[in-house]
């Protein structure tokens, strides 16, 4: 021990100023120090001398206390000593061990013996790693301190590892001295950190293996560790992410979650349980359920307190269990929604205790209930006893079946007809039934309302006036109702063995037939046309036929329905109608025939007139012939223009009484002995609004007609009585413009031979009779036509042959009909012809559109001393009037002409001259002058010269009135 400490001091001058490696223990530096520093002081003094036996400790000198201290100290040392020479030895590899401590024999298994002199190459083994030697060698040989881990062998081959540091001492010059290596045993730490290296990786390759992220993290919310599939999942590598954050590798949105997570972990040192989604790089959306742990450290090692150091998370994909839970909870949302959607009441109830489980919306709405009100309810409570047996609790055996008729009460009493399909099921054990509910009541009161209406339709079918008929593809009659059949003269039994062929008319079946193989071909379902029914007694029925054909589901033509429409009536009110119209026409035709006849006429007379013969002048009776001839013309173009309604009338009211008394005075000189005439007229009769003249006129003709219808004698009966026309009452085609009101019936009726229908349409046609050559003008029944019409009447007749005529003038009373106009005033009697002399020539203007009546008028006004200008229309007398109108007296104005009528004139002059004297002049004898301003009279065509100048004389001798 003393050569070795001798050894030790020569360099421990200089081992003052050497530091122990950082890495080794303190004791472990203060052994070196201690060594070094013995071994210097050993140098420097005398040679040591053994102590004194019996000496104490505080009798030796101070450096031996000290270096016996230190001895002490490296011997009993744990960490294994070894002193070692500065360079290695010539003979041997290696540097010659110097010393080694009891704790090196321990460790090694070596005495010092075995080792003192010897390199520590003893202790290299197959183990040991080369690189490491190498390393210690290069520090060794540069005299610098290394400390080392490296696996030494010992004695027996048994390697362990060891902490080895070298230290380098110098010399007090600074010279190497010796080199001190301390190895501390670390068999068991390596053993330790290999056994955790192994479980380490074995728990990475569980950890990795993980089909889920697992990560740790400390405190700081930065990783210590992340599986391979986390790290995947974030794209990074699991050593990447070690050491940072979630907010560095995520973001800081999911940093401060998981942050906030982590701290309550810590802080409450519980697990938690959540689910997540991790915001991964990649896309992954899949679901998480992950379970945050605190990570302990329990024992408080390493200087860290105890405590949660940091938390454990792992995490499962729950992607498969959120399908299956959304697969399930979308497939009980489906059921759920179809049991609530469906639109008949649904529930399920008890079959032990008929308590009522479920209810759909269905069922809520239709028995007024609340959802909770219902669940306590049994089906006992919704069901009224009738003849099905109360069900009874348990009664489950009953099987599903068609559905069962039921009547159940809503909650607000109200009762319901439904019909309740029940099906038996098990649920979670328990026997229930679902009983679906159809509400009926509706159906029921439709199938009544349709017994009700199948009634009502087959009694419309009955008793309808329109014939209905049903055919089938035969062609042949099936069904039709008792109208039709009255229709055809036939009764239903007979027309169901008919075809419509055999009962339509032959002109109509090629028409009919075109039709129905339109019908049959498919090109069309209905149509509607005229034809005529034969009866069996060959009367002829026109008929409107509407017919829809009825096909099967495929098209085909099944059946057809025909609705016919007896429309004889209506075709022979047409024919009236039309009748009407022509005669209507044929009136206008007649006017205006009068009308140019009345023109003629007037120059023909006022000529004849003119003419001047002796009394012995052979020709005088030739003029006296021709005038008579003129005369009835003029008496002809009278009836003309009563039946064209053209005549003047002069309404006043008029006693029925007198009125028929008067025709039967006038007939009394015309019919025989064999013709009685009587008249009949109650004291009520009010009187009529008519012109007497144009009344007696009209009667007169009906009983002239009478009496010729009774060649061999008989009864003309005139009467008189009120009626009521109501708005609804009836009228003969033609007369439809008749107003309702009060009128005065007169009719002629007589016992003669009748007429036929064919008579009756034509009537009233100018021109028609049915007497002999030359004994009548076919004018006196259409004069009396046009005089009613004029009067706003209407006439009937009531005849059948050898039933005699009845012929029927109704006319309003007088209360119903205005006051007759100023125009109608009597025409002035004639006054001497030619004028007083010393007569002053007065202007006047004559205006006419024919040539002759100008010419006329010229003559006889100019004979009887008036200065006359001429115009032939309105527009040219205008012109004239314009120029002279100072010195015009009077207008004799046509009321008719062309460019400018004889009225529109009149209204021009006026508003030149309003004191304008205007006499009219005119064809039409009814043409209505209430309407002319300026009018002075008429002048009715034809008219003869003396009738031209009274009328103008009096016309003269009217004090004008203005007008405006």
């Amino acid at each position: 021990m003393s050569a070795a400490l001798a050894v030790v001091g020569a360099g421990a001058a200089a081992a003052i100023t050497v530091a122990a490696p950082a890495a080794a223990a303190p004791l472990v530096a203060v052994l070196v120090l201690g060594a070094a520093v013995v071994g210097w002081r050993a140098r420097s003094a005398a040679p040591a001398r053994p102590a004194p036996r019996g000496a104490t400790q505080d009798s030796l000198p101070e450096s031996d206390v000290r270096l016996r201290l230190l001895e002490s100290a490296v011997i009993h040392a744990h960490d294994a000593v070894a002193i070692v020479e500065a360079v290695p030895g010539p003979v041997r590899p290696g540097r010659s061990v110097m010393y080694v401590n009891d704790a090196f024999c321990r460790l090694t298994g070596y005495s010092r013996a075995d080792v003192i002199g010897r390199s520590l190459y003893m202790l290299r083994g197959a183990s040991t790693d080369p690189e490491t030697l190498a390393r210690l060698a290069t520090a060794m040989d540069a005299g610098t301190s290394l400390r080392v881990e490296l696996r030494n062998y010992r004695k027996d081959g048994t390697p362990f590892w060891v902490d080895l540091s070298a230290v380098p001492v110098p010399d007090p010059d600074g010279t190497l001295s010796h080199w001190v290596l301390i190895q501390r045993d670390i068999d068991r730490r390596k053993s330790a950190e290999r056994r955790a290296r192994q479980t380490g990786q074995l728990l990475r390759a569980i950890i990795d293996a993980f089909p889920g992220p697992i990560s740790a993290k400390d405190r700081d919310g930065r990783y210590l560790v992340m599986n391979q599939f986390q790290a995947e999942l974030l794209g990074v590598t699991p050593e990447a992410a070690v050491g940072r954050t979630a907010t560095e590798l995520v973001g800081p949105a999911h940093g401060a979650k998981t942050a906030e997570r982590d701290r309550e972990v810590m802080a409450t040192c519980r697990p938690t349980q959540f689910e997540t989604r991790y915001p991964a790089p990649n896309g992954d959306e899949r679901p998480w359920l992950a379970s945050k742990a605190p990570l302990w450290m329990p024992d408080g090692i390493d200087s860290e307190p105890a405590g949660a150091r940091g938390v454990v998370t792992v995490a499962l994909d729950i992607s498969a269990l959120k399908a299956a839970e959304d697969a399930l909870r979308k497939s009980e949302e489906r059921y759920r929604q179809l049991f609530r959607a469906v639109p008949h009441p649904v529930f399920v109830y008890d079959t032990q205790t008929l308590r009522v489980l479920a209810i759909n919306e269905a069922a809520l709405r239709k028995y007024g209930y609340t959802r909770d009100e219902f669940l306590t309810l049994t089906v006992s409570d919704i069901r009224v006893l009738d003849a099905e047996p109360p069900l009874a609790p348990g009664d489950s055996s009953r099987p599903d079946g068609p559905p069962a008729l039921r009547r159940h009460r809503t909650r607000s009493g109200a009762l319901l007809d439904v019909e309740v399909s029940s099906f038996a099921l098990s649920l979670e054990g328990r026997g229930v039934k679902l009983a679906l509910v159809n509400d009926v009541t509706e159906r029921r009161k439709a199938e009544e309302e349709l017994r009700r209406s199948e009634g009502m339709f087959r009694g419309i079918f009955e008793s309808t006036s329109a014939g209905v008929s049903l055919t089938n593809a035969a062609g042949l009659f099936v069904s039709c109702n008792p109208a039709f059949a009255a229709m055809l003269g036939r009764s239903v039994e007979e027309v169901l063995q008919l075809t419509p062929a055999s009962v339509t008319h032959p002109e109509d079946l090629a028409a009919q037939q075109a039709l129905m193989d339109e019908v049959r071909a498919g090109a069309r379902d209905r149509f509607a046309y005229s034809l005529r029914y034969l009866r069996p007694d060959g009367q002829v029925v026109w008929a409107e036929l509407s017919f829809a054909a009825i096909r099967d589901a495929r098209g085909a033509y099944e059946y057809g329905l025909g609705v016919s429409v007896n429309v004889t009536e209506r075709r022979l009110l047409e024919d009236q109608l039309r009748q009407a119209h022509k005669m209507e026409a044929i009136g206008q035709m007649a006017g205006g025939v009068a009308h140019d006849f009345n023109n003629l006429l007037t120059a023909v007379l006022g000529n004849l007139s003119l003419v001047r013969l002796g009394p012995d002048d052979p020709n005088g009776e030739l003029v006296c012939a021709a005038e008579q001839a003129a005369t009835r013309a003029a008496d002809l173009t009278r009836k003309l223009l009563g039946y064209a309604r053209r005549n003047q009338l002069v309404f006043a009211p008029v006693e029925p009484l007198a009125a028929l008394n008067e025709v039967v005075g006038l007939m009394r000189c015309t019919v025989g002995p064999r013709v009685g005439l009587t008249v009949d007229v109650p004291p009520d009769c009010p009187p009529v609004h008519a012109d007497p003249t144009l009344l007696v006129q009209a009667i007169m003709n009906l009983g002239l007609n009478a009496r010729d219808a009774m060649p061999d004698g008989g009864v003309v009966v005139f009467t008189a009585r009120p009626v009521d026309l109501r708005p609804d009452d009836p009228v003969p085609a033609g007369w439809d413009d008749v107003p309702p009101g009060r009128y005065v019936r007169f009719t002629v009726a007589d016992t003669g031979c009748g007429m036929s229908d064919e008579v009756k349409t034509r009537l009233f046609e100018p021109f028609f009779t049915t007497k002999g050559i030359g004994k009548g003008t076919g004018l006196g029944l259409p004069m009396v036509h046009g005089i009613v019409k004029q009067h706003h009447g209407w006439i009937e007749v009531h005849s059948a042959p050898g039933t005699g005529t009845r012929m029927e003038l109704n006319l309003p009373v007088s209360e119903l009909i205005a006051t007759p106009s100023r125009s109608q005033a009597p025409t002035p009697l004639p006054v001497p012809f030619p004028p007083p002399h010393g007569h002053t020539p007065t202007t006047i203007l004559l205006v006419d559109d024919e040539q002759m009546i100008r010419d006329l008028g010229f003559a006889v006004l100019s004979r009887a001393g008036y200065h006359v200008l001429l115009a032939e229309d309105g527009q040219e007398a205008v012109e004239v009037f314009t120029r002279e109108w100072q010195d015009i007296a009077l207008v004799i104005l046509d009321v008719t002409m062309p460019r400018m009528s004889g009225s529109e004139a009149s209204r021009h002059m006026i508003r030149i001259d309003p004191n304008v004297r205007v006499l009219f002049s005119t064809g039409y004898a009814a043409d209505d002058l209430s309407e002319l301003d300026g009018s002075q009279g008429l002048l009715s065509k034809p008219y003869r010269p003396q009738e031209l100048v009274t009328a103008v004389r009096a016309a003269l001798t009217i004090t004008p009135q203005p007008v405006g």
